[in-house]
């Protein structure tokens, strides 16, 4: 049943405020691709940039490495015929200065390429005058190198070719991390005489990594958080939205006076009831008997009065789920669906009789109405039809004076273009 509705877009506004999670989860997703994506892209390009700076870093090192080899040495120990313990100990006491010198390198060493594999030529691990705190395993004086994965297949070409070698990857072995780089060895002619090998130690470098680990999680967190409040927002402003607009459409569908809906609310209203396809449908046209000479002798506050009982007697009479608008200055409409003749006709009944003893006493005016009905069966319901033949009914009703029903009951050879009324009071 129908109630009034002072501010009609007040109960819809509240109804569209209420929480909308698909618009929340959407909000929030959107924002969480785009703030992660601003977090992570960037996070990414400086941890490639960085370690790119490391590799730049120990290929660096590897050519100074190279530096202090004494190339005409290191290139007589290339023919194992020229060895001797002093000779070793001669060329690789440079190395050994400049290994001691940084405690960050695993190993230094030189080799030789012979027929695609790498020869340890030097090691400073082999020598007691080394200053370091790690235990190492020295490598024997031509002893091959048997290549691991990290290495392509290519750098011994590039050292070869006069080029730095940096691994792409980090490596791992029982005595820690590591990266290398490897940088070719000359002799005082210019000639290519072997190269020389770095293993710089990463900890610090992972050290380094972990904290900025750690901000690149706090940021995705805080990216994440802020996504949710973007989305929240999102779906505060959606529902702010569709509260105001469910409002304008309320205002618009709503008759100021009574509180009941108006001409283009009632067309809404009774197409979601045809849409159930009930068995039976049931209109009433509803007229105000001498509502024009109210206003003219008792002015239009009185006629507003006597609308607004009239409508509160309908109200009162009608069914619960049944549709009640007002149409036009003096004229009201029910729609009801699953009802037979005899209910509407009871209904109409009510309306009389409520309007007979009226709830708050009108001086000097009558508030009385006729009413026009007409009942289909669900096939054949139609507003535009119903309506027509209740307005039938009325003018029949009206014909016989006040305080009248009239109900439309079409014969057999009746057509929806030329109805034959039947009338009752």
């Amino acid at each position: 049943m129908l109630a009034p509705v002072k501010n009609p877009g007040a109960k819809s506004g509240a109804k569209g405020r209420q929480f909308n999670p698909i618009v929340f989860a959407v909000a929030s997703l959107a924002a969480a691709v785009i703030l992660v994506s601003l977090v992570a892209i960037p996070q990414y390009l400086s941890k490639q940039a960085r370690w790119e700076s490391l590799r730049a870093h120990v290929g660096e090192i590897a050519r100074l490495a190279a530096s202090v080899v004494d190339g005409d040495l290191h290139r007589q120990l290339l023919d194992p015929a020229n060895y001797s313990d002093e000779l070793y100990k001669r060329a690789l006491a440079p190395l050994v200065r400049f290994h001691s010198a940084d405690p960050d390198i695993f190993y230094v060493y030189t080799m030789v390429e012979r027929d695609g594999v790498a020869y340890f030529v030097l090691d400073t691990a082999a020598s007691r005058d080394l200053k370091t705190n790690r235990k190492l395993e020295a490598s024997g004086y031509m002893e091959r190198f048997d290549v691991r994965p990290e290495y392509n297949d290519d750098w011994l070409g590039q050292l070869a070719a006069g080029k730095t070698y940096v691994n792409p990857s980090f490596e791992e072995d029982d005595y820690g991390t590591f990266l290398t780089g490897e940088a070719p060895i000359y002799d005082s002619e210019g000639r290519y005489s072997g190269f020389a090998g770095v293993d710089f130690d990463l900890e610090y470098y992972f050290a380094q990594e972990a904290r900025f680990r750690d901000i690149a999680i706090g940021s995705l967190i805080a990216a994440l958080v802020l996504a949710l409040l973007i989305g929240y927002g999102a779906e505060r402003y959606y529902s702010t939205l569709q509260s105001r607009m469910q409002a304008l459409y309320e205002s618009s569908t709503r008759d100021a006076l009574t509180g009941l809906r108006n001409r283009l609310g009632a067309i809404d209203a009774v197409k979601t009831l045809l849409a159930r396809r009930a068995k039976s449908y049931a209109a009433l046209l509803i007229d105000i008997d001498g509502l024009k000479i109210i206003n003219d002798t008792r002015g239009h506050a009185t006629g507003d009065a006597v609308i607004a009982l009239i409508a509160e007697a309908i109200r009162g009479s009608i069914r619960e789920g049944d549709e009640c608008a007002r149409i036009g200055g003096d004229e009201f409409f029910v729609f009801a669906a699953d009802c037979d003749q005899t209910e509407a006709m009871a209904m109409a009944r009510r309306i009389l009789a409520k309007l007979a003893k009226p709830s708050i006493p009108l001086t000097g005016a009558n508030a009385s109405v006729s009413i026009g009905v007409v009942v289909l069966d669900g096939v054949d319901a139609e507003f535009s039809r119903m309506y027509r033949d209740a307005d039938h009914a009325l003018y029949q009703a009206r014909y016989e004076g006040k305080s009248r029903i009239g109900l439309f009951v079409p014969s057999v050879e009746d057509t929806m273009e030329s109805p034959a009324p039947a009338f009752t009071g």
